[in-house]
């Protein structure tokens, strides 16, 4: 199977799956947002970040390592990096889940989590959530990408028909910290992982090599803060000047905005392996080969902004309660944040085959502190609607200084005089498509989606018109056989 055939194949079925679970969160909004106050989305947001920062500095870039060196040509590589990865990553999440409890005790301040008793959940959180971000990528090595999707399915499924069942007995935010744990631990129970007697016994690497795996990964010991900060800080800038009940209604506009990872998110897990596989066999032919196909998921991407800077308000104002509607003129900015994560990602390929991922952590670190410098000026005077235009503007600087940097170290050959144009016109598609066409949410809807359905086609047939060609001679022969 080809390369862009894996990528394609294995993002497909990772995409369905996350779509599904995304639909099943969009089908229990009403309900929830119903039931639950602002408050309790609040805390809950709260919580999810220090759980995110402690997640992410207990991998500390080992996971990019993990995907990096598994199939290289060049040891250490295969299960001895496997096992060194696992056991880095278990041990670190023990000492992160406990500092993380430690954090959100002193952090969260009588009004937010009086009795404290929210920390056991927190630190619990940060341990399942390495674990299982370990259990999945060890699946997407395996190639198991229609066993992940199931299990994505599945966790969310159960997770939210647990979050309305306690929602029933208890009204507070266990209705969605509970849940979120399950999330974490059922993929980690249904996918697998080393065996305990297996990660109990020393690396087989010595000193030398494993310290030359962490240094691979070192990067993420500024990227992984960083990305908290760009993510998860505006949150407690919320807290701090307007409540906790603007972070409420913020997440549910961040929620719906996020509708984007469900297909960046597969795309990006299975690329990382699958493009270190393809430098790995030929690096000339992969400039070309993974050129082409990022240029086309750069355009994928670019519609995928479009799809929810144009319906996400009004699903917003169809699906939350009234309580939360504000949270709409949040979507289009966070959605642009997506797109520009998307294209960052896909950008730090170049560093990620040179193995120079210092640079990412540069541009990591400016995009830090340009996103403290908004937030502290914007999120006071315009709450949420600021927090998610500084989310936009980072994410947007980082996703230039890392592309820039990746092209002088690999490059890779982008089609820019149709990428270029197509680019233009989805952002000012954005910008009609973006406010509400009717005050009913529904018709709105269904004003905007022929337009957008034109678009997107459009778009398909000018980046890639060869997919669009098998396609209708696909379609024609199963119509007339």
């Amino acid at each position: 199977m080809t390369f862009t055939r894996r990528v394609v194949s294995g993002s497909a079925q990772l995409t369905i799956g996350n779509g599904l679970v995304r639909l099943i969160s969009i089908v229990t909004m009403p309900i929830l947002t119903d039931w639950l106050s602002p408050e309790s989305y609040g805390v809950a947001a709260l919580a999810g970040t220090i759980v995110s920062i402690g997640s992410v500095i207990a991998l500390a870039g080992i996971d990019t390592v993990y995907l990096r060196v598994y199939h290289s040509t060049q040891p250490p590589s295969g299960s001895s990096a496997e096992h060194f990865c696992w056991r880095f990553s278990v041990l670190n999440s023990l000492v992160a889940a406990m500092l993380s409890g430690i954090a959100w005790h002193f952090l969260s301040g009588h009004s937010v989590d009086p009795a404290h008793y929210l920390a056991i959940l927190v630190a619990a959180g940060t341990l399942f959530s390495v674990l299982c971000t370990m259990s999945q990528l060890r699946a997407l090595l395996d190639g198991r990408h229609r066993t992940l999707a199931i299990v994505t399915v599945v966790t969310g499924a159960l997770a939210a028909m647990a979050s309305i069942g306690i929602a029933v007995w208890e009204r507070g935010v266990l209705a969605l910290l509970l849940p979120m744990l399950l999330g974490y631990l059922l993929p980690l129970l249904l996918l697998g992982a080393p065996r305990v007697a297996d990660l109990s016994r020393p690396s087989r690497l010595s000193w030398g090599e494993g310290w030359e795996l962490v240094k691979i990964g070192l990067a993420g010991v500024i990227t992984a803060p960083m990305y908290w900060l760009l993510t998860s800080s505006d949150r407690w800038f919320l807290e701090r000047f307007h409540g906790v009940n603007a972070v409420g209604v913020y997440s549910v506009g961040y929620s719906v905005s996020m509708v984007g990872m469900m297909i960046i998110g597969p795309v990006m897990a299975v690329w990382q392996p699958e493009s270190a596989r393809e430098y790995e066999a030929d690096q000339v032919r992969a400039r070309v080969t993974v050129g082409k196909l990022m240029s086309r998921l750069i355009a994928l991407m670019g519609i995928i902004w479009l799809a929810v800077t144009a319906a996400g308000g009004d699903v917003v104002r169809w699906f939350a309660n009234e309580r939360f509607h504000a949270a709409a003129e949040y979507v289009p900015y966070i959605a642009g944040a997506v797109f520009f994560y998307g294209v960052l990602r896909l950008a730090t390929t170049g560093l990620f085959m040179a193995k120079e991922l210092k640079w990412a952590a540069f541009w990591w670190l400016i995009g830090g502190i340009v996103c403290m410098l908004l937030n502290f000026t914007l999120v006071p005077t315009l709450g949420g609607k600021g927090a998610a235009i500084t989310q936009s503007i980072s994410f947007g600087l980082i996703t230039v200084g890392v592309f820039a940097s990746a092209q002088s170290r690999f490059r890779v050959d982008l089609n820019w005089p149709r990428l270029a144009p197509v680019m233009l016109a989805l952002f000012v598609a954005g910008i009609y498509l973006s406010p509400a066409w009717h005050r009913s949410a529904p018709v709105s809807l269904l004003m905007k989606l022929p337009v957008g359905i034109a678009l997107a086609v459009g778009v398909a047939w000018v980046m890639a018109p060869d997919w669009c060609a098998r396609g209708i001679y696909l379609l024609r022969r199963r119509a007339l056989p």
